[in-house]
């Protein structure tokens, strides 16, 4: 399987809307759910991204040899107040994690979410969070560092 891994770019963003719809269906069928807005999340995934690649939000993909993006990995640079123990007052959440089906248990998230911590490292952001209920994508947080937190509150308006 010939693979090209890369930091994602304008030409990726159709992919990548697919693929975050394809991610939304899969977490809402597990859950029992039904989309009911697809066109309208499309049109708004697709917006911020063509507003915030490569400047608040980034991705790296995998993309085959149809030059599909077949798996994407987000993450989300937030510019907070700086503390004694946040120096730079950088934070990432990391977000979008999703590889094809077909595509799946071949390392390519491992691959990934590698380009994603380098990237990260470069731009001495040390403060990285995640969310996770896949038991295969937990154990792939915790191989990479990732330990489980409890103390994030959530007010949904």
């Amino acid at each position: 399987m010939n693979l090209i891994y890369k930091k994602a770019d304008i030409n990726c963003i159709n992919d990548l809307v697919d693929l975050k719809i394809k991610q939304t269906l899969f977490n809402y069928n597990r859950d029992g759910l039904v989309m009911k807005n697809e066109n309208i999340a499309r049109e708004n995934i697709k917006k911020i991204l063509l507003q915030e690649l490569n400047k608040t939000i980034y991705f790296f993909v995998a993309i085959n040899e149809k030059n599909k993006v077949v798996a994407c990995n987000g993450v989300v640079i937030h510019q907070m107040v700086p503390s004694d123990s946040f120096l730079n007052g950088k934070k990432a959440y990391i977000t979008s994690v999703y590889t094809n089906e077909e595509y799946r248990r071949k390392g390519i998230q491992n691959e990934l979410m590698k380009m994603v911590l380098g990237f990260l490292n470069e731009i001495e952001c040390s403060k990285i969070e995640l969310d996770a209920s896949n038991p295969n994508a937990i154990k792939l947080y915790e191989k990479f560092g990732f330990r489980k937190d409890n103390t994030k509150y959530i007010l949904e308006n």
